[in-house]
């Protein structure tokens, strides 16, 4: 798919969910529809060409999903759900996120200051000529 159609059908997707939404379930009855008459054609009854047609189609809430699973877009409204979740939490409890941050803060700068100490002193060659001899 070229890029300009990709573009927009993940700007589509983005903003303008709920339009989609519409057309896919449209586009789904519609093909439920289609299969229905398909059955009844094949002589059966039409209760049972809708739920033989159901049957078929797997379920019209798990096609649903599969599609909103790889829709484009759908893993970056996922991801703004998932920092709004997280900014909720840290809310939630002020003293819990600051204690966290502080502890993150101290591990990376310790770890920080380690490695530059035996990077310094191990891993590098010291600054002076024929430094191995020493």
């Amino acid at each position: 798919m070229p890029l300009i159609p990709r573009l927009a059908s993940f700007w589509r997707n983005l903003f303008h969910k709920d339009q989609v939404e519409h057309e896919f379930t449209e586009e789904l009855r519609t093909y439920l529809d289609m299969l229905t008459e398909t059955k009844i054609r094949q002589g059966l009854t039409p209760g049972e060409a809708r739920r033989n047609a159901l049957v078929e189609l797997g379920g019209v809430e798990q096609v649903h999903e599969k599609v909103r699973e790889i829709r484009m877009g759908q893993f970056i409204e996922t991801a703004w759900r998932d920092i709004r979740l997280g900014v909720r939490a840290l809310l939630h409890s002020p003293v819990f996120s600051v204690v966290t941050v502080l502890s993150l803060a101290l591990g990376i700068g310790a770890n920080t200051a380690i490695f530059s100490v035996v990077n310094g002193l191990l891993l590098q060659p010291l600054p002076y000529p024929e430094s191995e001899r020493i």
